[in-house]
């Protein structure tokens, strides 16, 4: 039994209800209704496509009316997720088309929410970059404006990100913060924070990503441990490591360049602790956030990747059935042991 690798290593039932999946699903809503304000009608109209194509992945609970609930809330929330990481100018037809194939090839491939050790939202979208990868663009930022000083900067676009409500919060933030610690920041920082403008939805709202999380993890929906620790490791990789490869100054790798162009901290609350994908163990957990950050590293850079978050978390579950061999063998040492006491306890 603990020697089998299964397609199901880290089956897990008690997240997948109705009515937690449908509540994941409402710490998007800020999201979206700032898509709807500020006119985003061409990723809106993505996202639906996208839900559309979950939806008709699930036609079989629908025409037995079984798990109605489910299937309705899962569709939701998998599809909104497959449609913020997609660029607006993907074509409609191909969005629901690939969202419906990946979603019900997962399915029936791997099993239904809670079960499949693949991310469905990270599969469908890798495959959707595979089969439209020029709609997705490259990295925004060139290895020679990584080794200047703040690369975010140019993510700054003047009048664009800057205004009078940005200019005050920052001036309050340098008194009254920053100041503390003898830094400040520039202008514009506060509205990347509120909307970069990134053309994919995922890499736009980090502030409301950030509220998001404190809804999670105060409600118990998601456990902190896992995405803060990743997110940590992340960064500091790009802190310390990133130069060593860009030639900028030592400790001089632009964190928040990392933090606000590429998706990692939506990732980290939406995709990263999926129902199904995470290891039980403290040492699975463990190896799975140090191969999840040195993949966020290898694929996400620095920054400003299109793709390179999603393709954290597929990879990372690719390695699931291998940490399952080794959560399985500690398990079995742990089970042949306590029965040897047991069974010396019983002889004396």
């Amino acid at each position: 039994m603990y020697n089998q690798v299964s397609t199901a290593p880290f089956t897990d039932f008690t997240k997948s209800t109705s009515l937690k999946t449908f509540a994941f699903w409402l710490g998007l809503l800020p999201q979206i209704a700032l898509l709807f304000a500020t006119g985003s009608w061409n990723s809106l109209l993505v996202i639906a496509c996208a839900i559309m194509g979950t939806a008709l992945s699930q036609i079989d609970s629908f025409v037995k009316k079984e798990n109605i609930r489910m299937a309705v809330s899962y569709s939701l929330l998998t599809g909104t997720l497959v449609g913020f990481f997609l660029p607006p100018e993907y074509p409609l037809a191909s969005v629901f088309l690939i969202t419906f194939v990946m979603m019900f090839a997962t399915k029936s491939v791997f099993g239904p929410p809670g079960v499949s050790w693949l991310n469905p939202v990270a599969i469908t979208v890798v495959a959707a970059w595979f089969v439209g990868r020029m709609a997705f663009g490259s990295f925004l930022i060139s290895g020679a404006d990584l080794a200047a000083k703040n690369p975010s900067l140019a993510l700054i676009d003047g009048a664009l990100l800057q205004n009078g409500v940005d200019e005050a919060i920052t001036l309050f933030l340098n008194d009254n913060v920053f100041s503390l610690f003898n830094v400040s920041i520039p202008n514009g920082y506060v509205s990347l924070f509120w909307d970069n403008h990134a053309a994919i939805p995922a890499f736009r709202f980090t502030f409301f990503t950030i509220l998001a999380s404190v809804f999670y993890f105060a409600f118990d929906f998601k456990k902190a441990e896992i995405p803060l620790t990743f997110v940590f490791l992340y960064l500091a990789l790009v802190k310390f490591a990133s130069p060593l490869l860009t030639g900028a100054a030592p400790m001089g790798g632009d964190v928040l360049l990392a933090m606000l162009s590429s998706g990692v901290l939506f990732t980290a609350v939406f995709l990263l602790q999926w129902p199904g994908t995470v290891p039980y163990t403290i040492l699975g957990k463990c190896a799975f956030i140090l191969f999840c950050s040195a993949f966020a590293f290898l694929f996400c850079g620095a920054g400003t990747s299109p793709i390179g978050a999603v393709m954290t978390v597929l990879f990372a579950n690719i390695v699931s059935p291998a940490l399952q061999v080794i959560e399985n063998k500690n398990i079995k040492k742990r089970l042949s042991s306590l029965l040897n006491e047991k069974l010396g306890e019983a002889q004396k």
